[in-house]
């Protein structure tokens, strides 16, 4: 936990990925491993909105006490009061994606309640990595990194199907 306290300080960006229940653990890692391929430092916790607000709260009130850059990433199916509550409690940004995708919980939280719904996990992390890239060369060489690749790709994709070759490259052929 100091360590995280420290690489928060650096104020370069950091990650909380707090999740509604522990049966979100593989949307969790999911989510974790992507962000980790920004450099973010990034930590998960684990707290019910519904269960344990004052919980909740505690977690936030620690991570809210950081000096730094530091975005949430709320994971909670069924009614996603996580998002919404986190959201409301803090003025760090909040980013929501579900693991039961598409959950529409997360889309209609009420006013005040200002988390950005982000479905895919690559998505998620990427976003972070975004708000992040004014202060962090890091975030903005791995996001150049993965547009370059992409880019690459279509190049060669346009390319096959010019010449009529409409077979996927990544397959394999047997």
């Amino acid at each position: 936990m100091n360590n995280f306290r420290e690489e928060v300080g650096k104020g370069l960006g950091a990650v909380v990925i707090l999740a509604g229940s522990g049966s979100d653990r593989v949307h969790v890692q999911a989510i974790y491993n992507e962000v980790k391929k920004y450099s973010l430092p990034v930590e998960a916790r684990v707290a019910s909105a519904h269960k344990q607000s004052p919980k909740v709260l505690d977690i936030m009130r620690f991570y809210d006490s950081l000096k730094g850059p530091l975005v949430y990433i709320a994971v909670a199916g069924g009614t996603d009061a996580l998002s919404g509550t986190v959201s409301w409690e803090t003025n760090r940004p909040v980013l929501t994606c579900p693991p039961d995708h598409p959950n529409p919980s997360g889309l209609t939280n009420p006013p005040g309640s200002s988390c950005a719904y982000v479905a895919r996990v690559q998505n998620v992390a990427r976003m972070a990595a975004q708000i992040f890239s004014y202060w962090n060369p890091a975030c903005v060489e791995a996001l150049n990194v993965d547009r370059n690749k992409k880019e690459e790709g279509l190049v060669g994709d346009d390319a096959r199907f010019r010449e009529g070759n409409f077979e996927d490259p990544k397959a394999v052929k047997k």
